[in-house]
């Protein structure tokens, strides 16, 4: 079973947003757009539970319903989900939630009309037996446990009943409790293996311990571990990382034990707390365990977002009207981009928003714009652009950014300077044609983008943070040149104040403290930076 696209209405953060997703989805976007908000509403649709807290409603307007709708595919169609069975082969199901009442559940046929549900095939098929979400802020004595939400619980009560059923049914509870203490013992064992490997220490004792069996209380055991320092501590009071390596341990047993289409998972930032060297081996289990059952992940890594397909990667932005939107991978030249040299997904998709890309040749032009944008009264989170360093001005590769942003359906912008005019004429003769979602090519009038700082903001930079051995003064600075030829001049003037730093960080230091300087003096910004933002903002507001 999976999930084809879900469609979310006045949910919490959305007010109204579909999603179309692939076997493993990697969901990315700035802060506040809704991420998480998408995570709990799948939550909410699978609990099936009223819905009671008015921070569920988007802008808590409570007088409108939450509707959240599901498209599933991959099902058995067994006789029972004959009559709600799209001639396409998918099961749409709608869930209605009015405030503090149960949901009206319901499933929508190929000609739109909505039947009723049964209980039974809800439970069996949309449950969340069927669904697993694992919140940013793991709570381990709850995804450890017996509970019925926790991860390991699900997975040890298929072990325990299997071990019932092997043993037979008349069984004492002394007898019963042997039996479960054998059956979880391999899924212990496994994890304890890859917890040893995960953490460089062979002598890692996992344990299940105290397992009590209550005929009214049901199941319960704690999670020991221990080594050659510490005996039987207990997993939540040990640090996040030993967390999140028991989480990848118990993720490589799923994976490892190939559960195939029980289960759609969800998780939030999976991750949160884990070097990078752990998150590549977290992603490689996840997509191994998305193999067989879906996966769908939010996510602010590079490391999630380099590893995984192109396809993989949804990014939700919100309009300049403030509505949530997809954004999904769809490119005819699949294979150009993915070799493209020097091509990042996270390069584009972790820079900002998808209204619009404002690709630069250096780090001045990627610290200083957003604070230009402040100097003309705009924000670029409220317009949600992303401004992405190209590292200069090759051809290649900016045509290469440019239909990866094409890809994911993000119109873009480029800033060159103004000896890069051979890249400019190559960039707009495909235009019109190739790119199409390129907008607009600059050519910066005045050289670099360093031309458009005063001398007297430049010589501030060099001695507030550059310590030189006597200050520099705006005249040194000043003289008849413009581009490379100035900020060599800059180079000698920093290298007669002792002030040895690399012309590059100067640059960036121009970026992000220059540029504030001018924006706290009050200055007003050139006519050629005037324009580009200018387009910008035409850009985003026509899309």
């Amino acid at each position: 079973m999976k999930i084809n696209k879900v469609e979310i209405a006045n949910f919490r953060a959305l007010e109204t947003v579909a999603v179309p997703l692939q076997q493993f989805s990697v969901l990315l976007g700035e802060n506040d757009v809704g991420k998480t908000s998408f995570l709990y509403a799948l939550d909410k649709f699978f609990i099936g539970k009223k819905l009671n807290d008015p921070k569920d409603w988007y802008k808590r307007n409570t007088d409108s319903a939450i509707r959240i709708t599901i498209t599933f595919a991959g099902l058995n169609h067994t006789p029972d989900l004959a009559q709600i069975v799209r001639n396409d082969g998918t099961i749409v199901i709608s869930k209605i939630f009015s405030f503090d009442a149960n949901p009206e559940t319901k499933a929508i046929l190929d000609d739109q009309s909505a039947v009723s549900v049964s209980k039974t095939i809800l439970n069996q098929w949309f449950s969340q037996d069927n669904f697993h979400f694992i919140p940013v802020r793991r709570d381990l004595s709850v995804q450890f446990s017996m509970n019925k939400t926790a991860l390991l619980g699900k997975l040890l009560r298929a072990e325990m009943k299997k071990a019932i059923e092997d043993a037979g049914a008349e069984q004492s509870i002394t007898e019963l409790k042997n039996v479960l203490q054998n059956a979880i013992n391999i899924p212990r064992q496994s994890m304890e293996l890859f917890l040893r490997e995960q953490l460089s220490n062979n002598a890692i004792r996992l344990g299940f311990d105290e397992l009590e069996i209550d005929p009214t209380e049901g199941i319960t055991f704690s999670v020991m571990l221990s080594d050659d320092r510490v005996e039987g501590i207990e997993i939540q009071d040990r640090g996040a990382g030993t967390q999140n390596n028991l989480i990848i341990a118990l993720f490589r047993h799923i994976a490892k034990s190939n559960i195939q289409g029980q289960f759609i998972f969800a998780m939030e930032e999976p991750e949160n707390s884990l070097h990078p060297k752990a998150q590549r081996q977290l992603l490689s289990v996840i997509q191994e365990i998305s193999n067989s059952n879906q996966v769908i992940v939010t996510t602010h890594s590079p490391v999630f977002i380099d590893r995984s397909r192109f396809e993989s990667n949804i990014l939700l932005t919100r309009t300049s009207v403030g509505n949530t939107i997809a954004k999904i991978f769809d490119s005819n030249d699949l294979s150009k981009i993915r070799t493209d040299l020097g091509i990042r997904a996270s390069d584009a998709l972790l820079k900002g928003g998808g209204n619009c890309a404002i690709l630069v040749e250096g780090n001045t032009e990627e610290d200083g714009f957003p604070v230009f944008l402040e100097m003309m009264g705009l924000s670029e989170f409220d317009l949600g652009i992303a401004i992405i360093n190209m590292g200069g001005s090759d051809f290649e590769k900016a045509r290469g950014i440019c239909q990866l942003l094409q890809s994911y359906d993000i119109p873009c912008i480029v800033v060159l300077d103004k000896d890069a005019k051979n890249t400019a004429t190559d960039l707009n003769r495909m235009m019109s044609n190739n790119l199409t979602n390129l907008k607009y090519v600059f050519t910066l009038s005045l050289g670099t983008i360093e031309d458009y700082y005063p001398e007297a903001v430049v010589a501030e930079v060099i001695n507030q943070n550059l310590s030189p051995s006597s200050p520099v003064t705006e005249d040194e600075l000043k003289g008849n040149h413009s581009g490379d030829s100035r900020l060599k001049h800059y180079k000698k003037i920093m290298y007669e104040h002792n002030a040895g730093e690399s012309l590059e960080y100067l640059k960036s230091l121009l970026g992000s403290e220059g540029t504030r300087m001018m924006r706290d003096a009050g200055q007003e910004l050139h006519a050629d930076i005037q324009t580009i933002l200018k387009a910008v903002v035409t850009v985003v507001r026509s899309e």
